[in-house]
């Protein structure tokens, strides 16, 4: 059992690669309050190129904003490519156009997504190719930032500045990448499968061996004994959605321009109470190593199972006279048997929403709860919920006056995602009696 707490970050950003082996990972941000909306560049985390001329690189940026309830339109980004010159030539797409200066890229991008809905990844993609004579070991950068219009109270986003690191290499090196595994499903809870995992090297120098680690989320599990490799299977009781991680390494040698397969596919078992499960898998030269292009080294996809997850709510009776306060304690239950997670965005499971029972009045709440009304509250749930575990809420009501029978209803409205899956919606609904009569 636990006591529901407020929204915690996304699972997204909060990465079921902690050390950012998803693709969203630079999407990470506190969500917005129902007022207000921000505007952000996801940017690579940086890049080398290599010294040998016409070595070629991409890098990708992309213009999303917090706040779904807004609509946010006519996009403009801003590339700063004067540390490029004498370094790259850059191309770019059809929606940018250089400024008068001829060091700066304007990119138009006319509907804005939002993180937690429409956004669907990078618009921008720039090519790098390296030009004679560019001086090995240099380090430079790509800075951005952006503006858009908005229907919200500002009427014009802003975002902050900031930049991508561009090095060059002093020495050739390898740049590896993963080929991205089609998505796995509907298949049913005790199904074997095999993960193909490819390794290309994009470099100019070979890479001598590689550490390959896959995050998996609660419904997956892998062999432990996996050769090369050591599993940490997903903790429950973590205030995080459990997530478990495959860390492995291998001596193989892949040369530029080479691409292998692991010496064995990887293996994994969909558990019992697997639902919307994600792979993330993320490669990496050895230790020691340089990788000139860290943006297309992780991939994802996603595992679906065949399964439900009933969630149901549960309400209280209380007693009390005029003038007293008592506690009512309102309840979240996933009875299962699968667990559920908003994957990739974060958001809640769903909300609940209470009703207060006439001739009451409500002087404490659950912290995350917030009046919607005089007399309706609604409380949000985290982002994930495991099977037959219980979340109460508890609501310190100060009795005004006795009103026999006095009932409020308590229903839960859950994620559009889970409720195809839930066999039993009628207990999505509950009520909240008060000073009931024998």
């Amino acid at each position: 059992m636990r006591t529901a707490i407020g929204r915690r970050g996304r699972l997204g950003a909060y990465a079921l690669v902690a050390a950012a082996a998803l693709s969203v990972t630079a999407l990470g941000t506190t969500p917005a309050s129902a007022s207000s909306d921000m505007l952000w560049v996801q940017s690579p985390e940086g890049v080398t190129l290599s010294a040998t001329p016409g070595s070629y690189q991409e890098l990708s940026f992309g213009l999303y904003h917090d706040n779904g309830s807004y609509h946010v339109a006519n996009g403009v980004l801003n590339l700063d490519l004067s540390e490029l010159a004498g370094v790259a030539e850059v191309s770019l797409p059809d929606i940018c156009f250089l400024s008068s200066s001829g060091t700066t890229a304007v990119c138009d991008i006319w509907e804005v997504g939002d993180i937690g809905g429409t956004y669907d990844g990078p618009q921008v993609t720039l090519g790098l190719r390296t030009v004679e004579g560019a001086p090995a070991g240099a380090e430079l950068s790509i800075g951005h930032h952006a503006q858009a219009e908005t229907d919200g109270p500002v009427g014009v986003l802003y975002s902050h500045r900031d930049s991508t690191q561009v090095k060059v290499a002093s020495v050739p090196s390898p740049d590896l990448s993963l080929t991205e595994p089609a998505p796995v499903g509907p298949v049913a809870p005790g199904t074997s499968l095999n993960v193909p995992v490819t390794v290309t090297n994009n470099g100019d120098a070979a890479a001598k061996g590689f550490r390959l680690r896959v995050w998996n989320t609660y419904g997956l599990e892998f062999s432990p004994t996996y050769p090369g490799c050591a599993w940490t299977p997903p903790v429950r009781n973590t205030e995080d959605a459990p997530v478990g991680l495959l860390d492995c390494t291998f001596d193989t040698t892949v040369q530029p321009g080479a691409t292998v397969t692991l010496p064995e596919p990887l293996r994994l078992t969909v558990a019992s109470h697997a639902l919307y499960e994600r792979l993330d898998v993320s490669v990496r030269p050895l230790e020691g190593t340089q990788d000139q292009n860290t943006e297309d080294n992780s991939t994802s996809t996603m595992v679906t199972a065949e399964n439900t997850a009933d969630f149901a709510v549960e309400g209280d009776e209380v007693t009390g006279a005029a003038g007293e306060t008592v506690t009512a304690t309102i309840g979240f239950r996933n009875r299962g048997p699968a667990w559920f997670a908003n994957i990739g965005n974060g958001d809640a499971v769903g909300t609940i929403t209470l009703e207060v029972p006439e001739g009451a009045a409500v002087v404490s709440a659950p912290e995350n709860c917030w009046a919607a009304g005089s007399a309706t509250y609604r409380c949000e749930l985290p982002q994930w919920a495991a099977p037959e575990e219980l979340i109460q809420l508890p609501f310190e009501l100060r009795i005004d006056r006795v009103v026999p029978d006095s009932t409020g209803a308590v229903t839960l409205q859950a994620s559009a995602r889970q409720v195809p899956h839930d066999p039993a919606p009628h207990n999505a609904r509950a009520v909240l009696v008060l000073n009931a009569s024998a």
